[in-house]
């Protein structure tokens, strides 16, 4: 598993090359999960990364894709970037954190992992056009210098857990390719896995 700084460099590196398409493949659903299961009333979202800045703007970016959803709109649910809660510290020590936690009455979690970043290389070979006729008669020879295409692929884990019930609901694998920003690939991510709840009936 990779750093979130590593996925930050990559952004950087695939700006040039246009907008994000992001898609969740490889989900996992916990077979007994029943929509109840993810009526949460208050929900921490939790970005696992050692860098305190890109984990602010992770989980600012997925607490704000998430407040739009109906429950949260309707004051039925609350999410909360985990930073408000949890210090970097905390990160790492299970006690402290499971004790805050605990103590603030979440009962859900959106933990986001970095997974890893791919450069892609795809290309086109040069090509000649027109025939030996057309040369010999004084005609110009078409020459294409072909292509060359890098493309970065960002693949991000999100799985959401039940604090109530102690036990993982639903995971999924993101994959995003030449994000711009991290909020926006957050974002992204996000809504690709709250469209994949709401088409398991899950969620509202």
């Amino acid at each position: 598993m990779i750093s979130l700084r590593s996925i930050a460099m990559g952004i950087l590196i695939a700006a040039s090359f246009g907008c994000a398409t992001t898609r969740i493949e490889n989900v996992w659903v916990d077979p007994a999960a029943t929509p109840p299961a993810f009526a949460f009333s208050q929900v921490l979202v939790v970005a696992k990364t050692n860098d305190g800045v890109i984990r602010r703007a992770t989980e600012d970016a997925m607490d704000s894709a998430f407040s739009t959803s109906p429950r949260v709109q309707s004051g039925q649910m609350a999410v909360h970037p985990a930073y408000t809660l949890l210090d970097d510290s905390d990160l790492a020590n299970v006690p402290n954190a499971r004790r805050k936690v605990e103590a603030a009455g979440y009962d859900g979690v959106v933990l986001v992992s970095m997974v890893s970043s791919e450069q892609r290389v795809s290309s086109t070979p040069p090509s000649y056009h027109g025939g030996f006729w057309g040369f010999y008669g004084g005609g110009a020879v078409m020459y294409d210098p072909g292509t060359i295409r890098t493309d970065t692929i960002l693949r991000l884990q999100v799985s959401v857990y039940s604090l109530k019930e102690d036990k993982l609901l639903w995971s999924g694998m993101s994959r995003s390719m030449n994000p711009d920003r991290i909020d926006e690939l957050v974002q992204e991510v996000a809504v690709a896995v709250r469209e994949d709840l709401q088409k398991r009936q899950l969620i509202p």
